[in-house]
């Protein structure tokens, strides 16, 4: 395991130093904290972290191993990792390579070694910030500097880097015909839809309109992705062309441009949801839920046409967790559909579903 000194920058100057992990290497982004408790291997193949710096929270990372199961996504999203202790020694059935090797296959770059605890008060403390990991000796100032740079330039379209079209078929017989629009979307909710009997066009993004219709999609679902929505207008000018046309599900970034196609508001988070372990109550009378969030960007609960209502809260800050307009048929949830403990679909994908 490599003993080269390393050292993550934060954007107001703060440093936290540690040793080299993964490949050895630099990388910026903006920094964010996971707090689950396992779904390393998820997290780094989850296109959602697109640019981002993660900070692994859990003290110990690594003690599982990787598989060939679990990716979420092909190649590895996140422009760097940081972990407290990571180990060397896994042991899972599934297990079949090591994390670190994950990472330099994939060229990830690493910092372990780092009390992630205490850069995650930071963050929570002063907000997420643009944030750089680098080896050796260095130039604070300058790096700094970039940093600064980095968080005043403009929003960055980070969906152009993760979408991509295909075909999915359902597994058993074909019940729904749906249309998918990818803004970055997760294997496991392709998975989900096909044990609903799901035949899936995927259209990478932006789409037109016409040609999603062009297919006559009993729905279409907004999937997942990174970034700030307020950069993706093309997607949006799509999702408008589609309102009232046919039903519509958003889901995690697909939910923010779900609003913004309808006319909310969406604002940058002091500090996202970035873990498995974010509780949301269903305001239409539903349980509430434990759920899995990646985002840093929220739907604004001010200022929503009078058409739109607000259907789900997160319990620990009251943001907006999904809404609802009857008179488009669009509804969306800024958490991400899991299965339920009898692995089943989520209720979401199957409410939608059953509805159409």
């Amino acid at each position: 395991m490599n003993s080269q000194t390393a050292a993550l920058i934060l954007e107001d100057g703060t440093v936290f130093e540690g040793k080299a992990f993964g490949h050895v290497g630099e990388a910026s982004g903006v920094a964010v904290f996971y707090t689950g408790v396992v779904g390393y291997q998820e997290l780094l193949t989850n296109p959602s972290y697109r640019g981002t710096v993660a900070v692994l929270t859990y003290p110990i990372i690594g003690s599982y191993g990787v598989n060939d199961e679990d990716n979420e996504s092909p190649g590895v999203h996140p422009a760097g990792i940081v972990v407290r202790e990571y180990s060397r020694a896994y042991s899972n059935f599934r297990a079949t390579g090591a994390l670190e090797d994950f990472l330099k296959t994939n060229g990830a770059v690493g910092i372990r070694e780092v009390d992630t605890r205490a850069v995650a008060v930071h963050i929570r403390d002063h907000g997420e910030m643009q944030a750089a990991i680098v080896g050796g000796t260095f130039d604070k100032k300058k790096v700094v500097a970039k940093l600064k740079g980095d968080a005043a330039a403009p929003p960055q379209n980070l969906v152009a880097e993760v979408t991509r079209q295909g075909r999915r078929k359902p597994r058993g017989r074909a019940r729904h015909n749906l249309a998918l629009l990818n803004l970055g979307v997760k294997e496991s909710l392709l998975g989900q839809l096909a044990d609903l009997g799901c035949a899936l066009r995927i259209y990478a993004a932006p789409a037109d309109a016409d040609d999603v219709l062009t297919a006559n999609p009993q729905g279409v679902i907004l999937a997942g992705g990174p970034g700030d929505p307020r950069a993706l207008q093309q997607v949006i000018a799509t999702v408008k062309d589609l309102l009232g046309k046919v039903p519509i599900l958003g889901i995690g970034l697909g939910h923010q441009v779900l609003a913004l196609a309808l006319g909310c508001e969406v604002e940058r988070m002091k500090t996202g949801h970035h873990g498995a372990n974010c509780p949301v109550k269903n305001l239409t009378g539903g349980p509430a839920a434990i759920t899995v969030q990646h985002h840093s960007y929220v739907v604004a609960a001010d200022g929503a046409p009078h058409d739109v209502d607000i259907t789900h809260r997160n319990l620990n800050d009251e943001t907006v967790e999904g809404i609802r307009s009857s008179a488009a048929s669009a509804s969306g949830v800024q958490f991400h559909p899991c299965r339920d403990e009898m692995e089943a679909p989520n209720p979401v994908l199957r409410e939608f579903c059953e509805a159409l």
